[in-house]
């Protein structure tokens, strides 16, 4: 036995001796099927601390040679498969945590190259009748299976740990790694199985498509792995009954992951320290440092603040994602700050509807803990925004527009991007961006003005109003308009369009019905130019 081939199954061991352990050995079943064919490549994609690691050891322990494990395994589910020792200890395995040797290496380069050298020496050990005539790892391997036909078994743990550390990865590391792993397994006939596991979705980066042979299993389309994934409903009810704990109550706050059509998932991390102190807290939550999320936050402190909350509120907001985020692109694509949410586990995904590359669904909060999360950690996040807030509300509320547009227009240029502005039809895509970006920016009024976005008044539907909590206060309507070269000559003319609307269509009808004086209502527009 080796550290990285054939490792055996005390890591594996370790976990079935814990005081709590829930049978997951079914997903054996599920990944012999896909030995030597043509799904030989699978990527499971799982927030942190739903068991990525105990499955790969598992995975280890149960098709690795060097070890017996057959009285482990003959406890469990996978023992009742007609094929149970068929692939019981046959396989060489190579087993990576990326992660462990990230935190080794200076650079991904020198990652790479650190793996390369430990598997190497032990290939070359377990193998020494094998006459070699390359020194770099994937020559080896092909010089192995040349000369003893002998193949492996990939299980690759936290394989996406480089994509959630920006202080060492960039687009050209990014290809560098992606390509140490194509090389190393797409197309090779000493790969019998490659399983690889991590929070984030393998599928494409960018222009870089290196990993396309892999069967993808996401956060929305688990498909039969599903029920691995984490603890089932059933799973943990026994568990409540087994250790005498209130099950609806732990229900209310841990219940609510959604893995495809597997709904009443529960994270595996939380329901165990539950069980072993019996106390309703979170736990989950303190186990990250949301890095990435807090990145993209603070590089754009106004974007998605309204939404966030609105999920606070136990709202459901409607949206586009894609699980094949391009993370070179997460400064601009919306998409992909949701997608994050949704892969970490933080929001659930409901009401999936899949139109090629992305894909719409309902979220909201996962469940009472992630919550708890939202409301110290995320709103914390926003914390960089807070002078734009501020200078932003001060300036409305004094009537100073010139300030507006100067702090809007400083948004744009530091903020937004192609992806927010300027995508093609629907036609009013930019005017629905400014106005998420206002009610985002206005938000912290809650306490002084009822804010309302697209609400029917007088014969048409306002972008924004704001009704005052006090009487002495002005109320305000706002309406967004896109300059259109094709009908209009200028800004001036759009934004003197966006005023007539108002007028027109008697947008302040509304208001006045509930007790607001004309005189006290505040009407502007914002225009911008469609690029």
């Amino acid at each position: 036995m080796g550290i990285y081939l054939n490792p055996g199954n005390d890591e594996y061991i370790k976990a079935v001796n814990s005081k709590i352990y829930v049978d997951k050995t079914g997903i054996l079943s599920a990944v012999n099927g896909y030995l030597d064919t043509e799904h030989r490549n699978i990527c499971v994609s799982r927030p942190r601390r739903f068991g990525k690691s105990i499955t790969a050891n598992m995975v280890v322990a149960y098709y690795g040679k060097g070890c017996d494990s057959k009285e482990i395994f003959s406890r469990y589910k996978i023992a009742k498969d007609a094929d149970f020792e068929k692939y019981l200890n046959k396989y060489n395995v190579i087993h990576l945590n990326i992660q462990q040797f990230t935190s080794r290496s200076e650079s991904i380069k020198d990652m790479i190259e650190l793996i390369s050298r430990k598997v190497t020496r032990e290939l070359k050990k377990e193998f020494s009748e094998v006459e070699y005539y390359e020194p770099d790892l994937v020559s080896v391997l092909e010089e192995i299976y040349s000369q003893t036909k002998s193949k492996f078994i990939f299980v690759i743990d936290e394989w996406d740990c480089i994509f959630r550390d920006s202080e060492k990865s960039n687009k050209d590391t990014y290809k560098l790694y992606l390509d140490f792993l194509r090389d190393m397994l797409k197309n090779q006939p000493y790969v019998s199985l490659a399983y690889m596991t991590g929070i984030l979705p393998v599928k494409k980066y960018g222009e870089h498509s290196a990993l396309n042979m892999f069967d993808e299993y996401s956060m929305t389309n688990q498909r039969e792995l599903a029920e691995f994934t984490g603890f089932t409903g059933e799973e943990v009810e026994k568990l409540c009954d087994e250790y005498d704990m209130p099950y609806d109550k732990m229900k209310q706050w841990y219940d609510g992951f959604i893995f495809g059509k597997q709904k009443d998932m529960y994270n595996p991390w939380s329901i165990c320290n539950y069980m072993r102190s019996g106390e309703l807290q979170s736990y989950w939550i303190n186990t990250s440092s949301n890095k990435l999320i807090g990145e993209i936050i603070r590089r754009h402190p106004v974007r998605s603040k309204h939404e966030i909350e609105q999920l606070m509120a136990g709202e459901i907001i409607h949206k586009e994602i894609n699980e094949n985020i391009t993370f070179q692109y997460l400064d601009g694509d919306e998409n992909s700050f949701w997608s994050l949410f949704l892969a970490d586990g933080y929001i659930k995904a409901e009401n999936v509807v899949k139109q090629g590359e992305s894909t719409w669904c309902d979220m909201s909060v996962t469940n009472r803990e992630v919550m708890g999360m939202f409301r110290y950690e995320i709103l914390a996040m926003f914390e960089n925004g807070n002078a734009v807030y501020n200078d932003f509300t001060k300036a409305l509320l004094s009537h100073r527009m010139e300030d507006l547009n100067d702090i809007l227009l400083d948004i744009a240029y530091t903020s937004m991007s192609y992806f927010d502005v300027g995508k093609c039809p629907p036609e009013r895509t930019s005017e629905n961006f400014y106005r998420g970006l206002v009610l985002g920016l206005i938000v912290s009024l809650r306490d002084q003005y009822r804010i309302v976005s697209n609400r029917e008044s007088g014969q048409g539907r306002y972008d924004i109003a704001m009704y005052p909590l006090e009487r002495n206060k002005d109320a305000f309507i706002m309406e967004f308009k896109v300059f259109d070269a094709k009908k209009e000559r200028s800004l001036e003319q759009t934004a003197a369009n966006a005023l007539k609307q108002i007028e027109e269509k008697n947008y302040e009808a509304d208001l006045i019905a509930a007790g607001i004086g004309r005189g006290k209502i505040y009407k502007r527009y914002c225009s911008e130019v469609n690029l």
